[in-house]
């Protein structure tokens, strides 16, 4: 503890003391990143198609995850502006989470609206920008275009990141929505029936409310004939 003040006190009164500390750290930073990414890379393309098609073998959560991207579009259209919500979707339902959240009656009502012109042929509400899926697929194809440009460059430098980085950004809209369409979502929903929608408690694992949270979150169950 002692130590700890002591260095405190030297970098307040004579910081230019610590500067070739720090210019040492940041180029072994440097050094090391273009490792660090690599590492990373492989374990995006290992980890994240497996990811993707646990939930492409499951017709239930991709039903549901289609409800939830309605949902937020509904919300959004009613709102004329992207809102801070997030979602996630399971077997048995989805759950819509963030601080711009609306009332539950309000969320309830975009879920049957959303559910009602899915069926009468609005497919595309299915898909939404910023669904998790897009990130994932930005995640991959970043991880993947790295793996090929060192491969080819057969050299490690954060010029191969910027590269990957750049070609990653160009290619992950289009692609993320394509895995959308293709694994994480279904579109036909006739056979979801919306049940109940649940106020979900902000303060789990705790039995009392250690520090305001201004995410409200929702639970919203379904059943599948």
């Amino acid at each position: 503890m002692l130590f700890l003040l002591l260095m405190m006190m030297i970098f307040m009164f004579f910081p230019y003391l610590f500067l070739p500390i720090l210019l040492f750290l940041a180029i072994g930073f440097l050094f090391l990143l273009p490792y660090v990414f690599l590492f990373n890379s492989f374990y995006n393309v290992v980890t994240i198609p497996w990811q993707i098609l646990k939930i492409a073998v499951d017709k239930r959560v991709r039903k549901n995850h289609s409800l939830e991207h309605a949902t937020i579009n509904v919300l959004e259209e009613r709102y004329g502006r992207s809102l801070q919500i997030g979602g996630l979707a399971y077997s048995n339902g989805f759950s819509l989470s963030g601080p711009e959240l609306p009332p539950p009656y309000e969320v309830m009502s975009a879920v049957r609206e959303g559910h009602f012109r899915m069926i009468n042929g609005e497919k595309d509400l299915a898909a939404h920008p910023r669904c998790g899926t897009s990130i994932a697929a930005a995640n991959f194809l970043f991880s993947l275009a790295f793996i090929i440009v060192l491969f080819f460059s057969r050299h490690l430098t954060l010029l191969n990141v910027i590269a990957a980085f750049l070609l990653a950004n160009i290619l992950a809209k289009p692609f993320g929505r394509l895995l959308q369409k293709l694994f994480t979502t279904y579109s036909i929903v006739d056979d979801v029936v919306i049940q109940d929608i649940y106020i979900q408690p902000s303060n789990i694992g705790f039995s009392f409310i250690f520090m305001p949270n201004p995410n409200r979150s929702y639970f919203i169950k379904t059943y599948q004939s």
